[in-house]
């Protein structure tokens, strides 16, 4: 009956709005873990695709750059290449070489005649021929700015001749100029555009006598890029010396629009001769690529920021497929959470269902590996702790039974005892033997107050009543040698609660250890009120005690098996129960002289309840 009652109340305490509410909670937090699943998934995705293309915007802009980087760089060598023929073949008229030789004979000779111009045109067609450059020569030109000049000229048939009178036309063809590869100009005697080359003529002592005017083509440059390959958005510059143009095809424009260059913030790996470049023209800003072909002369390439996007299709499904990789894996780690998790403590649920229901066996099948098997096996020896606990309840209650039993039993020994000391009381008081009646009922009080009293506390009355009892006993006994009077400063006093058994010791003590040993004496009991306290005074004109035999009583226990009437009953005891009851302001306290008094004074709050 007893393991039925406490499986049915084990079961009660777990009520339907209750289990309602726990299904709810596990629904809840598997949607969140779902919810929260997803969402990192989808954060995941995103901050993948997010960093891909980030990544494939810098590896492409990476690639853009120095893909063009090496185009230009090849492209320049190669037109380096023709420059510098270009350059040599003025420099061959400028410096010391034969045909300057001959060209100072012609300029500055008194008797230089028609034969010596025409050996130095010779001599500088025959550097025009050998040059491998020249096809990309306009004009060859030498002049003392006076009324000689010579010329060589690659397509005279489409230029306007040219003669003493116009030829001061030419762009930069001055006594004092002197410039390479600076500008780019149109020819005044064709349609052609050119890059005109001026370098001085020195005679005798380094003396300037006239001057080199070589008008390169245009295409020296255009010829060398008509294969390259130029994306959608970007354009080709040429810089020389402060001028910069734009190429379109075979022609060099100059850029009207004005722009602004700025240093290039972000760090890309080129060389030591490339130059990056933000160039801002029109709101628009755009990254050059620059490479020098040689001193005065850069070629350039504009480049676009969506050049360097990934292909908007092509990084759509880099996304998708990213993203659908990722809710797979999620998806995988949702099911592997649910076989490890979910369905094991699914399985603990249930066996603890089962323990509810009153059915305790070891279920070794939820004692997994892991943590859950850690919890399983709790659930296991909480099964059979609870069994045990069921079992020692059996018992306890059969034991609590046989105790009850044996009260019962016990309780007819008392009564026998009250009945006998009746009957003697009766028998005293026919016999007219007054002392003996008086004794036995007194007697009759305390062993009722013994066995039947379970109080803690009683009020002052009750315990001066048995102190009464336990004095009158001890007055027939000592025929009279000792008396006792009671002081009472407030009858209120009397309804205040005292601990059972406070001033019968104290009493017994000053019969037994201070009247006795003089033979006769007379004991005070006084009951004041102290401020908010109460004090008891128990005062015997006995023998006394000594300082030190106070200090023993109230320092250490009393030996057992006192002389008095309750066994292990002592002046210490009284000290400690009162402290224990009412705290340690509260307790015993003696003062004694030898052969005079001893006082013994109680200190206990006003309480009555």
């Amino acid at each position: 009956m007893l393991l039925l009652s406490i499986s049915v109340k084990t079961r009660i305490d777990l009520t339907p709005d209750e289990v309602i509410d726990t299904r709810a909670r596990k629904a809840t937090i598997k949607s969140r873990i779902i919810l929260i699943m997803t969402v990192f998934a989808l954060l995941i995705a995103g901050i993948l695709s997010f960093f891909s293309y980030e990544l494939i915007s810098y590896f492409q802009r990476k690639t853009t750059i120095q893909a063009t980087e090496f185009n230009l760089q090849l492209v320049s060598h190669i037109i380096d290449q023709d420059l510098n023929n270009l350059y040599t073949l003025a420099l061959t008229s400028s410096t010391n070489s034969p045909t300057n030789q001959l060209i100072q004979d012609y300029f500055i000779s008194p008797d230089a005649s028609a034969r010596d111009g025409l050996n130095a045109f010779l001599s500088m067609q025959e550097d025009f021929r050998v040059n491998r450059s020249n096809s990309y020569v306009r004009r060859l030109i030498i002049t003392d700015h006076q009324d000689k000049f010579i010329q060589v000229d690659n397509s005279g048939s489409a230029s306007v001749p040219l003669n003493i009178h116009n030829i001061t036309q030419l762009p930069g063809l001055v006594p004092d100029a002197k410039e390479a590869w600076e500008r780019v100009i149109q020819d005044p005697f064709s349609r052609s555009s050119g890059i005109p080359i001026v370098l001085p003529i020195y005679g005798e002592r380094a003396a300037r006598i006239g001057t080199v005017y070589l008008l390169a083509n245009t295409s020296v440059i255009t010829d060398k890029l008509k294969g390259y390959s130029l994306p959608e958005g970007s354009e080709l510059l040429l810089s020389l010396g402060s001028q910069t143009y734009r190429i379109e095809g075979d022609k060099v424009q100059e850029i009207e629009s004005p722009y602004t260059l700025l240093p290039y913030d972000q760090s890309e790996a080129t060389g030591a001769l490339t130059k990056l470049e933000w160039m801002e023209q029109d709101g628009e800003r755009l990254i050059s690529v620059s490479y020098p072909v040689r001193e005065g002369v850069r070629l350039a390439q504009t480049l676009d920021k969506k050049q360097f996007a990934p292909q908007l299709n092509a990084w759509l499904l880099l996304m998708i497929g990213v993203s659908v990789l990722v809710l797979a894996l999620s998806g995988f780690i949702m099911l592997y959470l649910t076989r490890t998790i979910s369905l094991p403590v699914e399985k603990l649920r249930k066996r603890i269902d089962k323990i509810a229901q009153g059915n305790f066996f070891i279920d070794r099948n939820i004692e997994w590996n892991s943590e859950l098997g850690d919890v399983g096996r709790g659930i296991n020896r909480l099964s059979q702790d609870i069994l045990t606990l069921m079992e020692s309840r059996v018992a306890d209650e059969k034991q609590k039974q046989e105790l009850e039993y044996r009260m019962l039993q016990s309780q007819i020994s008392p009564h026998f005892l009250y009945n006998t000391l009746n009957s003697i009381r009766w028998m005293a008081t026919i016999q007219n033997a007054t002392g003996i009646a008086d004794m036995v009922t007194s007697l009759s009080r305390l062993l009722r107050s013994i066995a039947k009293d379970q109080r803690k506390l009683v009020p002052l009355q009750e315990e001066l009543s048995l102190m009464n009892d336990y004095f009158l006993i001890q007055k027939y006994r000592y025929g009279g040698t000792i008396t006792m009077d009671q002081i009472i400063d407030n009858e209120e006093l009397l309804s205040s609660l005292v601990p059972r058994f406070t001033l019968q010791p104290l009493v017994e003590n000053a019969i037994f250890h201070g009247i006795e040993p003089k033979g006769r004496g007379n004991i005070t009991v006084s009951v004041a009120k102290s401020g908010y306290d109460m004090r008891i005074t128990i005062e015997d004109n006995g023998v006394g005690m000594s300082e030190a035999q106070i200090e023993a009583i109230l320092s250490k226990q009393e030996e057992p098996g006192s002389k008095g009437l309750f066994e292990n009953i002592g002046l210490r005891s009284v000290h400690d129960r009162l402290r224990l009851t009412f705290g340690d302001r509260y307790g015993l306290s003696i003062e004694s002289k030898l052969n005079e008094f001893t006082r013994m004074h109680l200190l206990l709050p006003c309480r009555k309840s």
